[in-house]
């Protein structure tokens, strides 16, 4: 406990980054950004003697580290997922995870028998930090349901978790170093890394990638019926909308010409019965005034067919 105290000192009062604690003050990233860091952990428990831990790390939804279970060093995904700590700040923190997933593992066997859990069983935990308010947040999951979580200064059983998760949280509490370095590294040293990852990672993090969509054949649902399978991927950020549309894109534009031709043809038949049907009026003002309607009818013909282009124009940028 004494050596895991000093592993948290180093990491929350670091003597060579003076510079870190600004940065959060420095760069304010962009609503679309990613605003939060999560660590996730898996740990899935076969007996009393086998337990398997994984471990990784987000920016977003973008994964920047992982938990190399056999050397049990952290596996930096990204050239820039040092972010700006330090050396020695980045070997603590290390320390400080292997410490905790063995003893993690050794905790929840030795317990798993008092709190009734009951093998093979797998747990689930969600911790991190964002930007903004609530800045902190760990959850814990037993066979994939909400159990417990921790709130603020206290553990907390989830809604439904039943009497197994309150007592739980009930031993938690007891132990007020583990709330004082879940605060501190949750509350201080997270927000820190978290900024630097936003500041050495910016020019990824606000680049853009267009999705390529390809089609597939899937299992037939039936005879004579074909299944078609749309795929969508390559894109960043992650958010994307998508659209199915029988024919496709090419049907919208035959259809646009088909129209433009048609319209044309109308346009100059029209045109041309109302010169062949049009009297012979002497010269003068009656004459003038026969040329400029027809004139007007045509100009309002025009008319129409841009309008109705432009709307099928409008339509087919809304889909693409």
């Amino acid at each position: 406990m004494l050596l895991l105290f000093l592993l948290f000192e180093g990491l929350c009062c670091p003597g060579e980054n003076t510079a870190a604690p600004q940065a959060l003050q420095s760069y304010r990233p962009a609503a679309e950004d990613p605003l939060s860091f999560r660590m996730l952990q898996i740990s899935s428990f076969a007996n009393h003697s086998w337990a398997h831990s994984e471990g990784s790390g987000w920016l977003g939804d973008l994964q920047t580290h992982g938990w190399d279970t056999v050397t049990g060093t952290i596996r930096f995904l990204k050239p820039w997922s040092h972010g700006n700590f330090s050396k020695q700040e980045l070997k603590n923190l290390q320390s400080l995870f292997q410490l905790y997933f063995n003893g993690f593992v050794r905790i929840v066997q030795a317990s798993a028998g008092q709190f009734q859990l009951e093998y093979p069983f797998e747990i689930q935990i969600l911790a991190g930090c964002r930007m903004n308010a609530p800045q902190i947040f760990l959850n814990m999951a037993y066979q994939g349901s909400d159990f417990l979580s921790f709130q603020g200064i206290s553990w907390e059983p989830s809604p439904g978790a039943g009497i197994r998760a309150q007592n739980v949280c009930k031993v938690l509490n007891r132990y007020l170093d583990i709330k004082e370095i879940l605060q501190s590294l949750l509350g201080h040293t997270c927000p820190r890394f978290l900024a630097g990852l936003m500041e050495a990672g910016e020019s990824e993090l606000k680049r853009k990638v267009k999705p390529e969509a390809w089609l597939s054949r899937g299992p037939s649902p039936g005879p004579g019926r074909l299944q078609l399978v749309c795929h969508v991927s390559g894109f960043y950020p992650k958010p994307v909308w998508v659209m199915w549309m029988r024919g496709g894109y090419s049907i919208f534009l035959i259809l646009i010409c088909l129209t433009v031709i048609v319209n044309l043809v109308i346009l100059v038949v029209v045109d041309s019965r109302l010169k062949k049907q049009s009297p012979v009026f002497p010269m003068g003002a009656n004459t003038q005034d026969t040329s400029n309607s027809r004139h007007h009818f045509c100009l309002a013909q025009v008319s129409w067919i841009k309008n109705r282009f432009l709307k099928w124009k409008t339509r087919l940028n809304q889909l693409s």
